[in-house]
């Protein structure tokens, strides 16, 4: 297998699972609504995201480098405030509702459709997630930002983004990527991942959560490095309703184990919001990141 399993799990639920805190699929409309990000750099805590509202919806997030702005995500809804696309220059990702619960996810770069991710449901919950590679992603070889997996896992979008790299694929033009999901509660507590028909090297990961309040809940993301987002809905529970505390991944060729990596995470609150959240890998440290509302 090349190395795009990863790709694909990153670039796949961020929109898949979107919906909302209390209200409709494809919805963000939290209760406590984020206004800046920082991260910790060298010691420094270093202005990362701002976050743009107009009223109870999300209009962009400003990406900051250097105190300077370095990109922007822009959001556009329908006329039942459900997200339907996301654009950060060239990039879009798009998505398609069905029966209130999003059916497709297409990527795609200055106009041409790269990939698309088609949701499988059971009994209302997503259970397996399709993913297909067009030939104009290979040919190209874009350094890919998006990373709809990070709206699944909280706070490990980056580390499952690096992860999922170490799997390589030999994914043709319209092979699918498999990815199923195992849900404990309303979290996804496991995820399956191989290439249909050719499941001999596989990538499982595994997650543990905290019982607090997750104030991304519903929030679609764009970049890999970005906080992340989990969901839930009350009518089909799309995604995970705590913040990850363990992250594990394994990965087997023809059933023996070749990798392992996992991260463990802790968290300071303000009541039962976040606002620190730490990650160690091995017991070093990994990333610090401060949210403010």
């Amino acid at each position: 297998m090349k190395k795009i399993l990863i790709l694909s799990l990153c670039a796949v639920l961020c929109a898949a699972l979107i919906s909302c805190e209390k209200e409709k699929p494809g919805v963000y409309n939290p209760k406590k609504k984020i206004q800046k990000i920082y991260c910790e750099n060298d010691g420094e805590k270093v202005l990362d995201q701002v976050w743009n509202w107009s009223g109870k919806l999300l209009n962009r997030i400003d990406y900051y480098y250097h105190g300077n702005v370095a990109g922007s995500d822009v959001y556009s809804y329908d006329s039942k405030n459900r997200i339907v696309r996301i654009t950060n220059e060239d990039e879009t990702l798009d998505f398609v509702y069905e029966n209130d619960r999003i059916k497709t996810i297409n990527y795609g770069w200055a106009d041409e459709l790269e990939e698309s991710y088609n949701m499988i449901y059971d009994n209302d919950k997503l259970s397996k997630i399709e993913w297909v590679v067009y030939d104009g992603y290979i040919k190209s070889g874009h350094e890919r930002k998006l990373n709809p997996l990070a709206s699944l896992i909280p706070q490990d979008g980056d580390v499952l983004e690096k992860q999922l790299r170490k799997i390589h694929s030999q994914q043709k033009w319209e092979e699918k990527l498999i990815l199923e999901l195992t849900w404990e509660g309303k979290n996804v507590s496991h995820i399956f991942a191989y290439i249909e028909g050719d499941p001999e090297e596989t990538m499982d990961a595994s997650f543990t959560y905290d019982n607090k309040i997750n104030p991304l809940k519903g929030w679609a993301s764009f970049w890999f490095d970005c906080v992340i987002g989990v969901w839930e809905d009350e009518n089909f529970s799309y995604t995970n309703t705590g913040n990850v505390l363990t992250a594990v991944y394994s990965y087997k060729e023809a059933g023996v184990e070749f990798d392992y990596f996992a991260t463990d995470y802790t968290y300071e609150y303000d009541g039962n919001y976040p606002v620190k959240v730490t990650a160690t890998n091995d017991g070093e440290p990994y990333f610090t990141r401060y949210y403010e509302y």
